[in-house]
């Protein structure tokens, strides 16, 4: 996906000045912008609303770049593609890309899409399952490797059953005591739907608490720091203006692309977002977009002491504050 919307010649030079020399790896395309390639980890979904904002909006092209946001699902597979640098950018939880940096891939992370993870457990009201420590001895489907799960045990001083994630929700409908890996803004519309009467567990109330972020490869954040900016700056004005709205444009593109993304199931997933604070945060250090240096650091410390990660890893090097819009990274707590 291409946006072709036409701009000010002035605009489209000064944006073409603004990388002149910057040692990009992709050449700019005739209309002057430099093509760049977002890989989503799922389909496209209001999760990803605030990119797709910023593409309807032309808020990628103000600042020079020709955005494809290319859809994710089950293989998406994007460290692989940015590492090899197929693609630009990818997204996912600050928590994984830990992961990758300490296994030596060579990642950053350049901003935050998502102040809090929506990921959650779904459980039946039936399961007498009202808080962490009731999931003892339970079985959970969730991520093989999952690292909130080995968290959660050393936490709560639990034993879990962990199945493999099938990304169905049939298990879960057809057995009261069946519990599930979910994303707050998206199953339980699914299953309200179906008549099952369910609840969530969020996984940032356990204290075990990453960000949803941006990340690149460090090759690409060298040789390309003003482009890294730009993207950030864009994609960060997406999403304050979709979390505001008016984001019709951007959701009929969603639509468009995701024909499952109803105009009701949207509006469902975009008040999860609203109503948990997902984006912008719940906390007076918090901001749409903002990487602190010691959250980061504290997510580490945390992987390094339920043994998910045998290396440390430098929290200012995976996730360096130098790419984010100047009043974010002025909130940024050393």
């Amino acid at each position: 996906m291409k946006n072709k919307l036409l701009y000010p010649l002035a605009t489209l030079l000064s944006a073409s000045l603004l990388f002149t020399g910057c040692g990009t790896e992709k050449e700019t395309a005739e209309n002057g912008l430099i093509p760049i390639t977002l890989q989503t980890d799922w389909y496209a979904q209001a999760e990803h609303g605030g990119f797709y904002q910023a593409v309807v909006e032309g808020y990628y092209e103000e600042v020079g770049l020709d955005v494809t946001i290319q859809q994710g699902g089950p293989n998406a597979m994007g460290t692989q593609k940015v590492v090899s640098q197929s693609v630009e950018f990818g997204i996912g939880r600050a928590d994984d890309i830990i992961v990758h940096a300490s296994n030596q891939l060579p990642l950053v992370i350049v901003s935050a899409l998502m102040q809090h993870d929506p990921q959650a457990l779904l459980v039946h009201e039936e399961s007498g399952i009202n808080s962490f420590k009731d999931l003892d001895g339970r079985t959970v489907m969730a991520t093989p490797g999952a690292a909130m799960i080995r968290f959660l045990e050393k936490r709560f001083d639990i034993s879990i059953n962990l199945v493999p994630l099938d990304f169905g929700m049939s298990r879960f409908l057809a057995d009261v005591n069946f519990v599930q890996q979910c994303f707050i803004t998206n199953e339980p519309y699914y299953i309200k739907k179906e008549g099952a009467n369910a609840k969530t567990l969020l996984i940032a109330d356990s204290g075990y608490d990453p960000y949803r972020v941006i990340f690149t490869s460090r090759g690409y954040a060298a040789k390309n720091p003003d482009i890294v900016k730009a993207f950030v700056a864009a994609s960060n004005k997406g999403w304050k203006s979709y979390m505001a709205g008016p984001r019709e444009k951007a959701n009929a593109l969603i639509t468009q692309l995701h024909p499952k993304m109803t105009e009701e199931f949207l509006n469902y997933s975009v008040n999860a977002m609203l109503e948990n604070h997902l984006v912008e945060g719940n906390e007076p250090e918090d901001q749409t977009g903002l990487i602190q240096p010691k959250r980061v650091q504290g997510l580490i410390d945390n992987l390094l002491e339920v043994g998910v990660i045998e290396t440390a890893v430098d929290a200012h090097e995976l996730a360096p504050t130098q790419y984010l819009p100047a009043d974010v990274q002025a909130m940024v707590i050393e």
